[in-house]
C-alpha cells in the first residue's frame, strides 16, 4: 500500500487541487473506494477544505488499508446486528491490534490513545460515507445516544446547557491531559538556542501570538510595516485574513504584537536575513507575495519544516536544548500567559473569550483547558513574562 498526494497537474474544470491523498496497494492499482471518499473531502464537502484536513484522512485510511492488505482482509465486510454473535468487525480489530503495538526497547505502547482514537475518527466518517452511497450495509459499530454537559466552569455553565450526541463502542475513554507549554526560562533557552534570525524571529512571533505552525510559515510579509511613530507601551493590531495565508477552517482573527517586535520584523526583513533569502526567490513572485520566513534555500518552509527545525535542537546529533520543543507548545505557552494577563485586567470569562478570539477557537470550551496550565505555573514566572516578552526578540533580548 502507497500513500501518494496530487501536485499542481490535477485539475477539475480547469482548476488545479495540490495536496489530494489517493492509495495505491500492493499491485500498484488504485484503491478506488477510499480515493473517492478522499476526492469527495476535498473537492464536495465544504467543512474539509484544509490540506492538512485531507492528510489526516489520508493517512487513517493508509494505515487501516495497509493493516486490512496485510491480514488479506476486505474492507466492507460488516457483522450484523450483535457484535458478539457475528463476529468482531475488521474496524475493532484494527483498534485492537493498534492498542497491542508496543516499544521493545522501552515497553511503552507505540501509539497513544488519543491517536488511535484520531485515526478512528476518519474511519467512522470514511463507513458513514460509505453507507450512505450503498457500499455497505450498515456501519461496524454500535451507536447509541448521550446527552454531553456544558462547559464544567462554574461562571460558564449558563451558556451552556446539556446537548445530545451520539456515542459509540469502538472509540477508546481518554483522560484529556493538560498542554504542554515551556517555562519562561524555557522560552528564553529556545529563543537563544534558534541558529538562525529567521527561527529566532519565528519563535518570538508564535510566542507572542498564538499563531499554528502552518500559519507561522505562511506569515506574509505585507503585514510587517515600520512602527516608527506608534506608542511604543501599545501593542499593534494585526488582522489575518485567509486570502493572505494558511487559517484553519478559513477563519480570520485578529492578533497583536509588541511595539519592539514589530520593529524587529521590520528590519528583519527590510536589511537582514529574511531580506537576503528573499532576494533568492524574487524572480519567481513578486516581493510582496512572499512569505515573511524563508528556508536558507528562499523558499517557503515546507509542512514539515519548522517541526524539523526546533527537533534538530532537543534530538539532533549535538542538541542545544535538554527539552523537548515543537511549534504547537508555542501556542500553549502564549495562550497561559495571555489568559493570565487577561483576567488580571478583567473577569476569567471574559480573559476566556478575548483568549479564544486571539487564538480562533471556535469554542470557549477549548479554550478553558488553559486555566488548568495556570494553576501549575508559578505565580511569580506568570506574572513576569508578559513584561519580558517584548525583549525575547530584540538583538539584545
Amino acid at each position: 500500500m502507497r500513500l501518494l498526494f496530487t501536485d499542481d497537474t490535477f485539475t477539475q474544470h480547469g482548476q488545479p487541487f495540490v495536496g489530494i491523498p489517493f492509495l495505491l496497494d500492493q499491485h500498484m492499482e488504485l484503491v478506488e473506494v477510499a480515493n473517492d471518499y478522499l476526492m469527495y473531502l476535498a473537492l464536495e464537502r465544504g467543512k474539509t477544505r484544509s490540506p492538512k484536513t485531507w492528510r489526516n484522512h489520508g493517512e487513517a485510511l493508509y494505515d487501516y488499508f495497509s493493516w486490512l492488505e496485510a491480514n488479506e482482509l476486505d474492507w466492507s465486510l460488516v457483522p450484523g446486528a450483535g457484535h458478539a454473535k457475528t463476529g468482531i468487525s475488521n474496524l475493532a480489530s484494527y483498534r485492537n491490534w493498534s492498542i497491542s503495538l508496543v516499544d521493545p526497547a522501552t515497553g511503552i505502547r507505540s501509539i497513544k490513545p488519543s491517536t488511535i482514537n484520531q485515526r478512528l475518527t476518519c474511519l467512522m466518517g470514511f463507513y458513514q460515507w460509505a453507507q450512505k452511497r450503498g457500499h455497505v450495509p450498515a456501519v461496524p459499530w454500535d451507536a447509541s445516544p448521550k446527552f454531553v454537559a456544558g462547559n464544567s466552569q462554574g461562571f460558564m455553565r449558563h451558556a451552556h446547557s446539556a446537548k445530545r450526541t451520539e456515542g459509540d463502542d469502538l472509540r477508546l475513554k481518554v483522560f484529556r491531559e493538560p498542554p504542554k507549554l515551556l517555562s519562561l526560562d524555557q522560552s528564553k533557552l529556545l529563543i537563544q538556542a534558534c541558529p538562525t534570525k529567521t527561527l529566532r524571529m519565528m519563535t518570538v512571533l508564535m510566542l507572542q501570538t498564538g499563531l499554528r505552525n502552518e500559519e507561522c510559515r505562511t506569515f506574509p510579509r505585507k503585514y510587517v510595516f515600520d512602527p516608527t511613530g506608534l506608542d511604543v507601551r501599545k501593542r499593534i493590531r494585526i488582522d489575518l485574513n485567509p486570502a493572505d495565508m494558511l487559517l484553519k477552517n478559513s477563519k480570520p482573527r485578529t492578533v497583536f504584537v509588541g511595539w519592539h517586535i514589530m520593529r524587529e520584523l521590520f528590519d528583519f526583513l527590510s536589511y537582514g536575513e529574511g531580506a537576503l533569502r528573499a532576494k533568492m526567490k524574487r524572480l519567481d513572485m513578486p516581493g510582496n507575495a512572499l512569505p515573511a520566513f524563508l528556508n536558507a534555500q528562499g523558499q517557503p518552509f515546507s509542512e514539515k519544516g519548522l517541526n524539523n527545525a526546533y527537533r534538530r535542537l532537543w534530538a539532533g546529533k549535538c542538541p542545544t536544548l535538554p527539552f523537548r520543543v515543537t511549534p504547537h507548545m508555542l501556542r500553549h505557552t502564549f495562550a497561559t500567559f495571555e489568559l493570565l494577563h487577561q483576567s488580571q485586567r478583567m473577569p476569567m470569562g471574559q480573559a476566556l473569550a478575548w483568549v479564544r478570539d486571539r487564538l480562533g477557537h471556535s469554542s470557549i470550551q477549548t479554550t478553558s483547558i488553559y486555566l488548568h496550565c495556570i494553576d501549575l505555573m508559578e505565580s511569580s514566572e506568570l506574572n513576569a513574562y508578559q513584561e519580558e516578552l517584548d525583549m525575547l526578540g530584540s538583538s539584545n533580548g
